[in-house]
């Protein structure tokens, strides 16, 4: 529910930023690649039963890596700037990654990684100069995130893997700069934040079986150019 609730505003704040106060001005239709850097957090929890005893445990952990999408878009000018709304896909290489090892045998092999993402995002911007706008995003959010664990049975070396994937949702909020290099073509620098709802799952070990909370946020920045048409 509060997914869906997110959702519906999200939509519902990019619909107003890009209907609001738009004038009779000609929209502007616009697409784009971007590359940059994508750090990517976790809260993770799991809770059980291991070898008879109650087991819960609560860490933060984190990956990051490079980071690539691609933007199409509309913008309607106003005399302060412009209004806009654009849909994007991206994919990065951001990866959590730990082993555990006793005696020299590895006994724990994890991995979360971001994978896919994908959403829409209403665009409000501001006039610095001729040339330049200043502009704030919101949106929503969709990130396939994928868990990997495998872990090994001391007593019969039997090692038991798990995996999960599951598309995380959230709300999506930044800042960017955009500069135009020719009358077609601008620059983008863009941070953007995206606050994960959580997602509940069951992780099988070699001692037993656990469930597992995950809830993230990422932090992105990219640098970009787009062609208007």
């Amino acid at each position: 529910m509060l997914k869906k609730g997110a959702i519906t505003t999200s939509i519902i704040i990019a619909g107003a930023l890009a209907s609001s106060n738009a004038v009779a001005a000609e929209p502007v239709f616009y697409t784009g690649l971007n590359a940059g850097w994508n750090a990517t957090e976790f809260e993770a929890m799991y809770e059980g039963t291991i070898g008879g005893n109650g087991v819960v445990t609560k860490e933060t952990v984190s990956g990051s890596g490079a980071a690539y999408s691609g933007v199409v878009g509309v913008k309607f000018p106003i005399s302060t700037g412009y209004l806009g709304m654009e849909v994007n896909i991206s994919d990065s290489g951001a990866e959590y990654e730990a082993s555990e090892h006793v005696n020299g045998t590895k006994t724990l092999d994890q991995t979360i990684s971001s994978d896919l993402s994908y959403g829409v995002s209403g665009i409000l911007a501001f006039n610095l100069n001729a040339h330049s706008q200043l502009y704030g995003i919101v949106g929503y959010q969709l990130t396939d995130v994928e868990s990997k664990i495998a872990s090994r049975d001391l007593g019969t070396g039997q090692v038991t893997t798990d995996s999960n994937s599951d598309t995380f949702g959230g709300v999506r909020v930044g800042i960017g700069l955009e500069t135009a290099i020719t009358s077609s073509v601008s620059a983008r620098l863009e941070w953007k934040h995206t606050l994960y709802d959580s997602e509940e799952f069951e992780v099988a070990t070699a001692d037993g079986t656990l469930d597992a909370e995950l809830e993230g946020n990422s932090n992105l920045i990219t640098l970009g150019f787009i062609g208007h048409f």
